[in-house]
Parts: structure tokens; sequence; C-alpha cells
């Protein structure tokens, strides 16, 4: 049988942080979203396989290392995706080390995304536009650039979501702008209403981030990093950024898998 993933990138990946011990954090959530993604594009799922995939990756990634591990579902078939299969990959992790006071600069994506693209939904291994926008923002100084969308209104970044902050406010794009509805996005949606912050999910434009003075940027892999500077405009680091990364914490830690590691 062909190896569709190969050939016409039909595949789905989910990126997990290891911490030590060998735990991950937040595996059902990372589950849901591959499920959802299989029932979408009529991808057979096992959410057992897929757990098993993860638990033989784990005894072979050494105890004392934190590493970046990936979960690829595999689909083969001659016409259409009639099996699927799971492969892992992992690497030691280069930690992302910012000092008090410091944080990342982000820039703006050469070209927009059209925000009713099925694809921004999922983590697809289709992920040569993000890896394309992540190398450009490298070359040019930057942690990450951010999309936007046909009518201009600001999504993600290559491999993060954004957040945005004002007095002690926080605002992040909805996710029907067209972007993936990240893992950790999610946790810190559900910290922030824990601590009574008032979240909103509206549409952000590049002509108003002056009137931000503060964000922060999220992935399962680097937690959340706070934002010096999207483009031109520049950002202090507002204490609710430590307040938001503790109530994370928790979370992680009540969810690491396995519990009993």
């Amino acid at each position: 049988m062909k190896n569709r993933t190969l050939l016409f990138g039909e595949g789905l990946f989910e990126t997990f942080r290891v911490y030590e011990g060998g735990r991950l954090a937040f595996v059902e959530d990372h589950l849901d979203r591959m499920a959802e993604g299989c029932r979408f594009f009529s991808f057979p799922f096992s959410r057992q396989t897929a757990l098993e995939a993860l638990a033989q990756a784990l005894k072979e990634i050494p105890q004392d290392s934190e590493t970046r591990l990936r979960l690829n579902l595999i689909s083969h078939g001659d016409h259409g995706a009639e099996e699927t299969s799971y492969h892992t990959a992992w690497e030691p992790l280069k930690k992302v080390r910012i000092e008090q006071g410091q944080g990342v600069k982000l820039g703006f994506a050469p070209f927009q995304r059209f925000s009713q693209s099925p694809l921004l939904r999922f983590k697809t291994t289709s992920y040569l536009e993000n890896i394309c926008v992540l190398t450009w923002a490298r070359k040019g100084g930057f942690f990450d650039a951010l999309f936007t969308n046909e009518r201009g209104a600001i999504t993600e970044g290559s491999i993060t979501n954004v957040f945005f902050l004002n007095n002690d406010k926080m605002v992040t794009p909805p996710t029907d702008a067209g972007l993936l509805p990240g893992v950790t996005r999610k946790q810190i949606l559900e910290v922030a209403c824990s601590i009574g912050v008032v979240v909103t999910e509206s549409t952000v434009t590049p002509e108003a981030l002056n009137q931000f003075d503060g964000a922060f940027v999220t992935n399962s892999v680097i937690e959340i990093l706070p934002v010096t500077a999207v483009g031109d405009v520049t950002y202090g680091t507002p204490k609710i950024i430590d307040t938001l990364r503790e109530g994370y914490q928790k979370r992680l830690h009540a969810s690491l898998f396995p519990s009993g590691a």
C-alpha cells in the first residue's frame, strides 16, 4: 500500500515536551485533537495504539533528560487512508532561557492565510508552510512570525499561539480567524478564568498592537514565553505573565502521564 503521508501529506502529528522522569503533560488533550482530525479526514484512529507508541518512546528516552517528542500518525492505502500506523521521534530539548525582564521578538509572516482552511485546525503533516515561515523568522532574528488572514487579522505564529495583555485583561485571536486550537492555549484560557482575568477571544490587527502593554506566546514545548516586540511595537513584561505561568505549572503537574512515574 502507498504511504499516503509521504506521497500526499495525509497524516497528523502531535508534539509533546517530555519532562524529567519520562513524563508527558495533557496527553488526553493531544490525543483528543488527533482523534478529531482523524474523524474530519476519515483516517482510522486507535487511542490505545497511540498510547502504546508513546509509552514505548518514553522507555527509550533517558529519564534525566527533557526532550521534544513527536507522535506521527501515518496513513497508508492505495485508494484513500485504509490503515494508519504510529511513529515517534524525539530529540533533546534546547531550553529557551529567558532572563528576568527579557523575552522574545516576533515578526509578521510574509504572506497571509485563508481563515476557512480546514488544515489550520489540526496538526497535519502538510507542514511546509509553517516551516517556511519559521525559517524566514529565524533568519530575520525573530523567535517566530505571526500570520494574518485574508481580513488582515492576526491569527497565530508558525509554531505558537499568541496572547495580548492590557491592564491585566487578556485578548487572543478566536479560532475562526484561522488558527490551531493549541493544547497550551486551552490551559492558559482556563487558568486565566480561574484567577479572575478578563479574557476575550476577538480580532486583533497589526495596527492595534500599540494598545496593549504586554504579550506572550505559547506551545507545549516552550510553555509560556513573554514577547518584548512584535514588529516595531515594543512591550514590557507584566507580572500577570508570571501568575499565569504558575497556574499553568500546577495544571501541568496534575496532568503528568504516566501518573505513577
